[in-house]
């Protein structure tokens, strides 16, 4: 079968996209991957054929200071969902579906696998009468699920009437705020001839299943509602991240301490600083991979600190005792599936819900991304000197490895979903 990814720049969640395509390329079938321009030689080093965006936005280089999805700028919720859409959900929907029709014209896929922020693929599969299944590398992000907490704020699971009544209003207001990005959807969709949509998040429903790249037992326990499955944890290393030589970077003789802070801009260059003037106080040896974002220019000098700008994580993270980092979906999992405590420090996107569900589960402490030096330097202490907090983490990683196949599950999925299509055609 015939399998047309489409995905965008935007970090964490290209990699494990490009897992599962990997996984339905091992398993005989063919697959195009459809995305910016940045992620061409992670496509090829995966053995997958690529193509890039014409008319719709199109990043050359990862990190990119400039890129067009900067709604990290505000704080104001209505803000940030309100830039969502103008840069990515539908201010260039039409766009991302000429350029995805377009390829389906030559490729003739059986099914469409796409991400979860673009409306404009979405459309494009439902215009082509195409299976489509959208798939997330991190917690589901919008407010159409009724057993989570509300995607944004990082609610810890609701308790009683009140906790109840707060999720419900959180999600309709939210909802609201979709509704900034209908005008220029159902444009969109006019164009492609189809009929106009009440709702912005309506489009959702386009899709047959989504398949939620998250472990259950990270996501509250959950169990999957209708039209949702958990392919569970998807981590799968970006090929640039490969190119330092771990074993220099550890050191036996005192706990390694790695900072990691995304790998796309979030203006955190502050945040990085305040973290390594925490980390370095300590008697620890502190590794920071700076990623395509950050510049470590302005990081403080210490003899117990190595700068890179990557490093394989797989190798570095278990020798770790703690990771200190934004809450990254990926960044997360990672430490915790080796039993490795993590310190939050959330500044947006899926990182206030992945830092609460780490503290729910007592593997580790989320702080504001506002916290002091001082703040950050107690909570480096705290977990390393309470045993606890690496015990939380070791029963919630032993969870999250049994649920963790390396994308075969999510495979089986989609192929399941092309099958389903073809015996009704």
């Amino acid at each position: 079968m015939r399998f047309l990814f489409t995905t965008f720049e935007g970090g964490g969640h290209v990699p494990p996209a490009l897992l599962v395509a990997r996984r339905l390329r091992e398993r005989g079938h063919e697959v195009m991957v459809l995305s910016d321009s940045a992620n061409r030689e992670q496509a090829a080093a995966s053995g997958l054929p690529f193509q890039s965006w014409r008319r719709a936005p199109n990043r050359h280089t990862a990190g990119q200071a400039d890129d067009p999805l900067d709604e990290w700028r505000s704080r104001w919720p209505p803000a940030i969902v309100r830039r969502l859409c103008e840069a990515v959900i539908s201010g260039p929907s039409l766009a991302y579906a000429e350029d995805a029709l377009e390829t389906a014209e030559v490729f003739r896929p059986d099914a469409v696998v796409s991400n979860e922020l673009l409306f404009g693929a979405m459309a494009a599969a439902e215009a082509r009468g195409l299976p489509l299944a959208l798939l997330t590398a991190n917690v589901w992000c919008f407010p159409t699920r009724e057993d989570v907490p509300p995607f944004g704020p990082g609610f810890a699971p609701a308790r009683g009437a009140w906790g109840r009544h707060r999720d419900e209003s959180v999600r309709r207001l939210s909802s609201d705020w979709y509704q900034a990005g209908l005008p220029a959807l159902n444009a969109a969709r006019a164009r492609l001839g189809l009929p106009a949509m009440n709702r912005t998040l309506d489009q959702l429903f386009a899709a047959d299943f989504i398949l939620l790249g998250v472990a259950r037992s990270f996501d509250y326990g959950a169990t999957a509602p209708r039209g949702f499955a958990y392919a569970g944890p998807l981590g799968a290393e970006p090929s640039w991240a490969r190119e330092a030589e771990a074993e220099a970077l550890l050191d036996e003789g005192r706990p390694n301490i790695l900072i990691s802070l995304s790998t796309t801009a979030q203006g955190q260059t502050d945040l990085l600083r305040r973290c390594v003037q925490a980390a370095v106080a300590t008697p620890a040896n502190v590794i920071v991979t700076l990623g395509p974002a950050l510049d470590g220019a302005e990081l403080p000098r210490a003899a117990n600190l190595k700068v890179v700008k990557a490093a394989p994580h797989d190798v570095i993270v278990p020798r770790c005792r703690l990771v200190l980092t934004h809450a990254g979906h990926g960044t997360v999992i990672r430490p915790l599936m080796h039993g490795v405590p993590v310190v939050c420090v959330p500044t947006g996107r899926d990182q206030p819900e992945n830092a609460a569900r780490v503290a729910h589960a007592g593997a580790g402490l989320r702080l504001s991304p506002r916290a002091s030096t001082a703040v950050i330097r107690r909570a480096i202490g705290q977990v390393l000197d309470d045993p606890r907090f690496g015990q939380a983490a070791e029963r919630l990683g032993t969870a999250i490895r049994q649920e963790a196949d390396g994308g075969r599950k999510a495979a089986e999925w989609l192929e399941e979903l092309a099958r389903q299509r073809s015996r009704m055609s």
